[in-house]
């Protein structure tokens, strides 16, 4: 009976243990907004609507000698009703990103689902508000640009290593192809791709450069290659960033694109601006947008904002406008 109970302690033990190695926890964020929107053909929308809204869920596990497992699952909550922002088309419960890692002093090996968004606004915009954003340039099948002025974001599989940080560097590699594309071997209509970067933050300043070369497949023409470089720096009153891509097709055409954007906190204010441009070969003109941005924090995790944009496409007589007062919160 003894060694019985004493064996139960033991397990006991161990399995508390190794329950406080692990960790699962659950963050999300909810956000609505009454707002304007006019395209450049003078076509109004006006209401309430739900522009964006997930669950995240987050699970990591310490392996024991300095190694680490862990798994990130999103889901896209955004309730009835989010007709009139288009960022948030379709209603209900829709995955977002997922992926898991293994991190250790080797660096990080990722693989996983996710959303690649617009690759220069993240340093662009970081300490800054919210804003609507300039992201959402995308071309109709009948080769029509249909909305914003840089490029937006894509699905896509990915398998990336990033090493340790030395004196703030850190370096990356990835294959990347489209969320079921079946991978670099595949003979079907999408991408695979190879990235290499590096990034930097050490202090006030942070920045990063990739490179991304794209294989065909079995499509004739497609993206050839893309170059990315951001930057911003903390003055301390406020925060500057800047970014730029190109980005080349296999017909010899080129997209260059350019962001700039200056915030600065006030208090519970925090008070931005975006300037942003994009041009392709062969086509007169540039596209052109701004995104402002004034948002009262009335704690770390609810705030309100007053967000204003305005985009204008190449060869467009009239902008497309879009004003909205937005609260959100967070958990």
């Amino acid at each position: 009976m003894k060694k019985t109970l004493i064996a139960l302690a033991t397990l006991a033990a161990v399995s508390g243990t190794a329950f406080a190695q692990s960790s699962v926890s659950l963050t999300g964020k909810l956000r609505f907004a009454y707002g304007e929107a006019k395209t450049a053909a003078g076509a109004k929308t006006t209401g309430v609507g739900v522009t964006d809204g997930d669950w995240n869920i987050a699970a990591v596990e310490d392996l024991g000698g300095g190694l680490k497992a862990g798994a990130n699952m999103a889901l896209r909550l955004r309730g009835r009703d989010n007709a009139m922002d288009a960022e948030s088309s379709g209603s209900g419960a829709r995955p977002r990103d997922s992926s898991m890692y293994l991190t250790g002093g080797f660096g990080t090996v990722t693989v996983g689902a996710i959303e690649a968004g617009n690759g220069i606004l993240g340093l662009v915009t970081a300490g800054g508000p919210t804003y609507i954003g300039l992201d959402g340039y995308s071309v109709s099948t009948a080769g029509v640009v249909t909305n914003g002025v840089l490029s937006g974001a894509s699905n896509t599989d990915i398998l990336q290593y990033t090493s340790p940080a030395f004196s703030g560097f850190t370096v990356k590699a990835a294959a990347l192809d489209k969320v079921g594309g079946g991978g670099a071997e595949a003979t079907n209509g999408s991408q695979d791709a190879t990235l290499f970067g590096v990034n930097y933050a050490n202090g006030p300043l942070s920045a990063a450069l990739d490179v991304t070369n794209y294989g065909l497949n079995s499509l004739t023409a497609g993206a050839d290659s893309r170059t990315r470089v951001s930057a911003n720096y903390n003055l301390g009153v406020a925060i500057v960033g800047a970014g730029y891509q190109t980005a080349k097709l296999t017909t010899g055409i080129a997209r260059n694109e350019t962001a700039v954007s200056v915030s600065a906190p006030f208090g519970a204010f925090n008070v931005g601006a975006i300037y942003a441009t994009s041009k392709t070969d062969g086509v007169a003109g540039n596209n052109t947008g701004y995104d402002l941005a004034v948002q009262y924090n009335l704690s770390k995790r609810t705030y309100v904002a007053l967000q204003a944009q305005s985009t204008k496409l190449a060869g467009a007589t009239a902008s497309a406008t879009n004003t909205r007062v937005q609260l959100a919160h967070s958990f």
